[in-house]
């Protein structure tokens, strides 16, 4: 306000002067500076996110902007808040990623009593001429053979057989064209509205060679999906099924142990613990390589109690085969991120809570990821709770949460304050400062420039003027 007050000042002491028609058009040029800056910044977000590209750079990764995922997200496993997204809605071909739904189904068949693990299913001649399709990631299945489901499972989901997951698909529902309905049907009731499956393997159906076929979907073309849609499944999925990571967890596996058919397969995911891109705590989940779009990496974090769910997708190039360890790069440098820049706080424990001089009662833990050195912030609409966070949820642009109405003799439940800001060291305050101003989006600086580029131009010319004035009385003298 100080230097609009000066600027006005100015202006009026010279509107009558020579060159006072030229320090209007500069006063004029520095309001719109700041009226400009003025209109944009409460529209900028607060919280001046990266580049995933740029954050894996500054990890001391070597990619390159060739590498920059078509979409990606980083999200709270327990309650669905993104912590990170980029193009999180751009459909890509998600490729092998498909076969997670497939074992999706095959759990909850298991849960509700319609198969076993120890089931087995009899390879047959067209599942042995599809596990020996050279264009195609697989595992050897022989003809005759009988393959638990445990087994299958394995190989569907860590070397990516294409052979063992069609075999899972046709157990649940042997009708190929009725199976797509079904994961179709599937992902619209987890609220994957940009999905489309057109074949259970993620390979295009062409590529199968009339091995496999769907009538009612085309051979030629790719499953379809995006990696907000890819997060909503696969946060369903585990909470549903949280025993898939300890498959997934391993660097190798074997399978069918006992029998002349025992084989040693490996993860192809580069960030589980003893391969060569190791993040510590990544459990799972899954790669997909596309022709069309790229490389593909689903991460599950667990570890001390936090759990989070990543996912990224159409890294680089097909033909370039460093897009295989690339996307791994680039989750592991997420995670990095997330940890530098936020941590985990409780809002409220459930049970019966005083919100704004209100009782309610909280069903479940009300927890989000905050920016560091900061407090949650909430407010009580009515019946809803909501919470600030960056992005909201996978399923709503806000973090909300229903709560009820408490008696008012009703016994308050133990909480954890988080209004209350701790005293900091100076060193803490300098790098609060620091991190403030490193927030600041750039049009409030370009504005605040101008406006002292104008004020260095103002005093400049009052300086003239007066020089020129002082010479007018020593000539008049």
């Amino acid at each position: 306000m100080e230097s609009i007050e000066l600027l006005e000042r100015i202006s009026y002491d010279d509107s009558k002067t020579l060159g006072g028609k030229m320090v209007k058009k500069l006063f004029k040029i520095a309001m719109s500076c700041v009226v400009l800056a003025g209109m944009v910044a409460p529209i900028t977000t607060v919280f001046a996110q990266e580049s995933s590209i740029t954050i894996t750079k500054n990890e001391g990764n070597s990619v390159s902007e060739a590498d920059t995922p078509k979409g990606d997200i980083v999200v709270n496993l327990s309650n669905g808040e993104i912590l990170f997204q980029e193009n999180p809605d751009n459909v890509v071909d998600p490729a092998s990623l498909s076969k997670l739904m497939t074992i999706f189904m095959v759990y909850d068949a298991i849960k509700s009593g319609k198969i076993k693990l120890e089931d087995k299913v009899v390879a047959t001649k067209n599942d042995q001429a599809i596990s020996n399709l050279t264009n195609l990631s697989n595992s050897p299945i022989v003809e005759g053979v009988e393959y638990p489901v445990s087994e299958l499972i394995k190989m569907a989901l860590l070397p990516s057989s294409n052979a063992a997951v069609l075999m899972l698909a046709n157990l649940i529902n042997p009708n190929t064209d009725d199976y797509v309905d079904l994961i179709n049907q599937k992902a619209q009731e987890l609220g994957m509205t940009n999905t489309k499956f057109v074949g259970a393997s993620g390979a295009v159906t062409k590529d199968f060679e009339g091995l496999y076929t769907v009538q009612r979907y085309p051979s030629n073309e790719t499953n379809q999906s995006t990696a907000r849609d890819l997060a909503k499944m696969v946060v369903a999925m585990l909470k549903a099924h949280p025993e898939i990571t300890e498959i997934t967890k391993n660097k190798e596996v074997t399978v069918m142990s006992g029998t002349p058919y025992a084989k040693t397969i490996t993860n192809t995911n580069h960030s589980v613990e003893g391969d060569v891109l190791a993040y510590p705590g990544i459990v799972g989940l899954k790669t997909g390589t596309s022709e069309r779009d790229g490389f593909n990496y689903i991460g599950i974090y667990k570890q001390d109690g936090v759990e989070l769910v990543e996912v990224i997708l159409g890294v680089g190039q097909f033909a370039d085969h460093h897009g295989e360890y690339n996307r791994h790069k680039i989750g592991n440098a997420l995670l990095q991120y997330v940890f530098k820049n936020f941590e985990h706080k409780t809002v409220f424990n459930p049970g019966t809570q005083t919100i704004n001089g209100q009782k309610v009662t909280v069903e479940h833990t009300v927890d989000v990821y905050v920016e560091k050195g900061k407090e949650p912030v909430y407010a009580l609409e009515g019946n809803t709770l909501k919470v600030q966070t960056l992005y909201g949820t996978l399923y709503d642009k806000e973090f909300a949460v229903k709560v009820e109405p408490a008696a008012s003799d009703a016994v308050e439940s133990t909480y954890i304050e988080t209004t209350q800001v701790e005293e900091k060291t100076p060193k803490e305050m300098i790098k609060g400062v620091l991190r403030f101003l490193m927030r600041v989006p750039f049009i409030v600086w370009l504005g605040l420039l101008g406006v002292l580029l104008i004020v260095v131009m103002i005093l400049k010319i009052k300086k003239k003027m007066r020089r020129r004035k002082e010479r007018l009385r020593r000539r008049q003298k």
